[in-house]
């Protein structure tokens, strides 16, 4: 009897996982009648180029992000030159638009804010600048179009629009910053010099440093925090207390979870510290997803609920820019196979569209059943893998889904061979 009990109960809980491995395993294409259901929920895009002329394709973006304060734009590679002018076209349009006024990049925060010299001041050159900013991935032509762009807007558009970052994977450009903060006050820069001393000896890129190190390095910091300065205003101040934490995040970088919700503190601190302000944010996929506490994505939904979106970004084929082998090189991608989501989606003929996936998840039609659940969808970051995707519920990490067909690499403006 025991027994009988037994084999029941593991075909009730066995028959459901084994159907919907079947499922997934025999669904080569998309059946007529679930293709008819999605296309209810894509919306056909023109070009990805930011300079093309008609934007009336890119209306829906605005039905799409309504009253919502901050746009989180992904990327399913670092390397794709069509994800990027897609993006700086997006860009364009909500800061021209929806009046969007800050730029904000997955990008160390101190270097990052030195644009803003260039894009109010006209002062310093922007790919020296860019250069500063560690990795290749934003020294691109693609990247130097859009400062250009935001420079050419600023000389004839008020309020202007600011550029940050929101990444801490670096001390130098805080510190760097704090220093000119001491030297601009004739202030002594001893506790500096002390400061900047520990952190080049424990210079560790991202891996954490040694608890002792980081007990020295907050005495420090807390002398600098305490220290009476005469600042001309009230945002120099904050700035310069923003800088100081960088530095406290950075020496407790130990895994990328971390980062992400230092990411999350960083965008939050935007938005504090602005006026009126509306926030483009820019960063891989993973980061912008909502789907759990992994995600930077998840701490802004957390706190500001319906005034983030987000809009993930595929593409079935082509190529991308990446690191292979330590050469930055173009990778040809893999095509996406069968029972991908990107491979569903080639499958409609559509160069390029906007997917409403937050439509599709509230309607939870049977027709959609396939992208409900979790799907394989291509994930590589600044470099490459044997297989580029990877399972992930797509509804629940994203709101919208820009689909593009085939992608090109991203064009360096700076030789690293």
């Amino acid at each position: 009897m025991i027994l009988e009990k037994t084999k029941f109960l593991f075909f009730l809980i066995v028959l459901p996982f084994f159907n919907i491995q079947i499922y997934s395993q025999s669904k080569k294409e998309l059946k007529p009648e679930e293709k008819e259901y999605l296309l209810k929920f894509i919306h056909p895009l023109q070009s990805c180029e930011p300079n093309f002329v008609d934007n009336s394709d890119l209306k829906i973006i605005e039905k799409l992000v309504s009253q919502s304060k901050i746009v989180g734009l992904g990327e399913s590679t670092h390397g794709s030159s069509e994800i990027y002018k897609m993006k700086d076209r997006i860009s364009r349009y909500l800061i021209s638009n929806s009046l969007f006024n800050i730029f904000s990049l997955e990008a160390n925060m101190p270097e990052s804010f030195l644009l803003n010299s260039y894009l109010l001041e006209n002062k310093n050159d922007p790919k020296k600048i860019l250069e500063g900013m560690y990795f290749w991935i934003w020294q691109t032509q693609e990247t130097l179009n859009f400062i250009e762009w935001l420079k050419q807007y600023n000389k004839i558009h008020s309020p202007k629009v600011t550029f940050d970052g929101f990444d801490m994977q670096y001390a130098s450009g805080a510190l760097h910053q704090i220093k000119n903060v001491y030297n601009q006050y004739q202030i002594p820069s001893n506790e500096i010099e002390d400061l900047e001393k520990i952190l080049t000896e424990e210079n560790r890129g991202v891996r954490s440093y040694t608890n002792r190190s980081q007990n020295l390095i907050r005495e420090i910091l807390s002398k600098i925090k305490n220290r009476d300065l005469p600042f001309k205003s009230p945002e120099e101040k904050e700035r310069f207390m923003q800088n100081i934490r960088i530095i406290e995040q950075k020496i407790q970088i130990s895994n990328m979870i971390i980062r992400d919700q230092f990411m999350a503190e960083n965008v939050s601190w935007i938005m504090k510290n602005n006026l009126n302000p509306k926030l483009i944010v820019s960063a891989h996929n993973y980061h912008i997803s909502k789907l759990n506490k992994q995600r930077m994505g998840f701490y802004i939904n957390e706190k500001f609920k319906n005034d983030y979106v987000n809009f993930g970004f595929a593409f079935y084929k082509g190529s991308f820019t990446g690191s292979l082998n330590r050469q930055l090189k173009t990778i040809i991608a893999q095509t996406a196979p069968s029972g991908t989501l990107e491979y569903y989606l080639s499958s409609f003929n559509i160069p390029i569209f906007i997917l409403d996936l937050k439509s599709i998840s509230e309607e939870s039609n049977p027709l959609a059943r396939w992208i409900l659940k979790d799907i394989r969808m291509r994930k590589t970051g600044s470099g490459t893998e044997n297989n580029e995707f990877q399972l992930t519920n797509v509804v629940q990490s994203f709101d919208y889904l820009i689909f593009i067909n085939e992608s090109s690499s991203s064009k360096l403006f700076k030789n690293y061979n």
